[in-house]
């Protein structure tokens, strides 16, 4: 197989062809709505009694303190989507600096636009004409609707790379398109004839088919593999043994572990999401590099980021042991019939009350003055738990009686 001579041609990607209309955009957008978000967040969550009108001077003076930040960290889908929001930003930068797609008479070559550190989410590649065995034009929903959907894959006997043809295109040749603003709803719907021919007019196509003539390009058209046999591929029969293995551990670590939250475990929610998100995250990382599908890798990350916030219930009560630097202490605690259960009021101010058990005669036994001691331990993550396990033993060896 060899390739004719011919210039390297370097691509970007239209999306991110610089349109000094969408800069100023972006930052006239964020520009106005920081502002309102940021009081409307103060209002809502910090000072939801101050009226708008003092609600800045309030808010200047509160964030010379550190409380603001833990209210923020508990708001933690709030400051997901703002970390998201700023990274969608900076990415775009980046690809519109970095991301190319290099095609030379040896062969084709992508560069991510993200840090050395990232490169595993989306890395460079490269692949010599003389290794590939087929090239293949393919769509997601089994019908084109439109170039930009179709998804040209290259397979070598060891490699399997995608790109969007219709997407890249040459910045030196290519009109710097206008701003304009229309109501009108542009149809994104063209016959299979009408987007073959524009993904073969594509630079990326009518490169190959001049410099590496030899090579025919699939233009079927037919529906781009969507799934994979998980219990074939060594990532997918990883995934699957992650899963079991977290069900498992979520059941019986739920069962056998001794002790129990004082609140309401859904108080700490936001220790179990930010556990999914590094769990989804971790796994997309790892699964990208794999040839399964990208729907099955994004469900597979999806499906272990909320196993492992599932996982998080019990595993916060282990996590905030391991982390507790003086043990579990014995405190008194007044027993308090109420209409609901039983309540456990502290002697010691500042201690939880724990409102945990049911109706029993096992705390008939205790009169307005008696103390019964409950073992309770503050961890590393900050919150209080004690060992309900002995309770619950001491309450059926009593009905046993």
């Amino acid at each position: 197989m060899r390739a004719g001579n011919k210039a390297t041609l370097v691509l970007c990607d239209r999306r991110w062809f610089p349109i000094r209309t969408q800069y100023v955009l972006i930052f006239g957008l964020i520009l106005l709505i920081a502002p309102i978000a940021l009081l409307y967040f103060a209002n809502l969550y910090i000072f939801p009694d101050v009226p708008w009108a003092e609600l800045q001077a309030r808010l200047l003076s509160k964030l010379a303190t550190t409380d603001w930040l833990n209210a923020l960290f508990k708001r933690l889908d709030i400051l997901v989507m703002t970390l998201l929001l700023a990274g969608q930003i900076i990415y775009l930068f980046r690809a519109q600096k970095l991301e190319r797609l290099t095609l030379s008479s040896a062969g084709i070559q992508y560069t991510s636009p993200l840090p050395e550190m990232l490169k595993r989410i989306k890395p460079d590649w490269y692949m010599r004409w003389d290794q590939l065995k087929k090239i293949e034009l393919g769509t997601l929903y089994g019908t084109a609707r439109h170039p930009n959907f179709v998804l040209m894959t290259f397979t070598s006997a060891t490699e399997k790379h995608r790109i969007r043809p219709g997407l890249w295109i040459d910045p030196k040749n290519y009109p710097q398109p206008k701003f304009h603003f229309s109501l009108k709803h542009a149809s994104m719907t063209q016959s299979n004839e009408e987007v073959l021919k524009s993904v073969m007019e594509s630079e990326v196509a009518v490169y190959i088919s001049e410099v590496v003539p030899n090579i025919t390009i699939d233009s079927a058209l037919a529906q781009a593999e969507t799934q994979t046999s998980l219990e074939k591929n060594p990532h997918g029969r990883i995934s699957i043994a992650i899963i079991f293995l977290l069900i498992i551990y979520s059941v019986i670590d739920f069962v056998i572990e001794p002790e129990s939250y004082v609140d309401n475990p859904a108080n700490f929610a936001y220790f179990y999401i930010a556990a999914g998100i590094v769990g989804a995250a971790v796994s997309a990382i790892w699964l990208y590099r794999s040839t399964l599908v990208n729907a099955e890798k994004a469900g597979l990350a999806l499906l272990i980021g909320v196993l492992v916030s599932v996982a998080m219930v019990p595993g916060a009560l282990r996590i905030n042991a391991l982390t507790d630097s003086r043990g579990p202490v014995k405190y008194d605690y007044y027993v308090i019939q109420s209409s609901d259960g039983v309540v456990l009021r502290p002697l010691v101010e500042g201690m939880p009350v724990i409102d945990y058990f049911a109706h029993n005669k096992f705390w008939n036994k205790f009169g307005n003055d008696e103390t019964y001691q409950v073992l309770i331990r503050k961890g590393g993550l900050g919150f209080y738990q004690f060992n309900s396990s002995t309770i619950v033993d001491e309450i059926q060896h009593f009905d046993k009686q």
